[in-house]
């Protein structure tokens, strides 16, 4: 997999796949830390290119023109980052979302072809975006492919937890679908120290009989109403989190959106306190951040949720063996 970089773009058309799929209120961006994780590419393509075509999808509208899954928000996002010059000029444009066409879920060559008609080199900035679809996995085949500088950064950090992490190395465990965490549950046990596990999941994996949890995979316990994990919980994993070298973190603990639901956060500080490598994940999980003021105390921010989850499980997602 190379990585994009100014010899590899100079005076050329880009097609930069991007992860446009952020949440939008009212017609505006209401959260853009996978727009921003973006821009040194997008910068750096839009210094050396000639011209940059951006693309992405927003929901799932499923081969239909849905109106409020337009691009627009992202494009007045575009502007208020300084870009105005380059959307007037036309050097930069913006692809309307990409879901619209049906050849995109159904991963069409044909619309792949049409989609490679338009540049010269496509780099894909889009880590989140794993699944395979003509813009990911089949357009990248049809002309000289580059990874993102960010979408670099995650496959480096992450290959990093899975063959050489830090020792101890405590993986925490969150969310509400057991089919999509059990795998990595298990994956990450086998390489991991400790492995926590909070939030829904962990009234599934309880009554659960047909799954064998090995001895160093720690179930927490929730509060009494069911919505957050229990004080005393925090109190028996503060020692494992304290005393880590590395910790990964994907998915929240309880109902972070209610903020009498703070157990979360209260896991949040003790992993920062604990001066580990500190890799979180999960687009609840950084909104919850976010709001709290602490995204930027951790090392590393993964832009993708269920791509995290699947990369930290197998080693390798659809979109990385197309760009090899």
């Amino acid at each position: 997999m190379q990585v994009v970089s100014r010899e590899f773009i100079a005076g050329k058309k880009v097609l930069l796949r991007l992860d446009l799929d952020v949440p939008i209120e009212n017609g505006k961006v209401d959260e853009d830390f996978r727009l921003k994780a973006a821009l040194p590419t997008l910068r750096l393509c839009l210094e050396h290119a000639s011209e940059v075509i951006a693309m992405g999808h927003i929901g799932r509208p499923k081969g239909k023109k849905v109106e409020e899954l337009s691009v627009a928000p992202i494009y007045d996002w575009l502007e208020k980052q300084g870009l105005s010059s380059h959307l007037m000029s036309g050097k930069l444009k913006l692809l309307e979302n990409l879901r619209f066409e049906e050849g995109e879920n159904k991963c069409d060559p044909e619309y792949a072809k049409e989609l490679a008609g338009l540049g010269e080199v496509y780099i894909n900035e889009a880590f989140a975006a794993h699944h395979p679809a003509a813009s990911t996995t089949i357009l990248p085949t049809l002309l000289p492919a580059f990874a993102g500088l960010h979408f670099a950064r995650e496959v480096e950090v992450l290959t990093k937890v899975r063959g050489n992490p830090g020792k101890p190395l405590v993986v925490i465990i969150g969310g509400a679908k057991v089919e999509n965490k059990l795998p990595l549950v298990l994956a990450m046990a086998k390489i991991a120290d400790q492995v926590l596990v909070g939030g829904k999941i962990t009234l599934e994996l309880v009554r659960s009989s047909a799954v064998s949890l090995p001895a160093n995979v720690l179930i927490g316990e929730l509060n009494k109403e069911g919505t957050d994990i229990a004080e005393e919980t925090v109190q028996k994993w503060k020692p494992v989190i304290s005393g880590a070298k590395m910790i990964v973190w994907n998915g929240p603990l309880g109902k972070v959106e209610e903020d009498q639901n703070d157990q979360s956060k209260n896991i949040a500080q003790l992993i920062i306190k604990s001066g580990a490598e500190s890799i979180i994940g999960g687009g609840d999980t950084i909104t919850a951040l976010n709001k709290w003021g602490l995204l930027n105390k951790f090392s590393f921010v993964s832009t993708g949720g269920g791509a995290m989850l699947k990369f930290l499980a197998e080693g390798t997602l659809p979109t990385i063996e197309a760009l090899r």
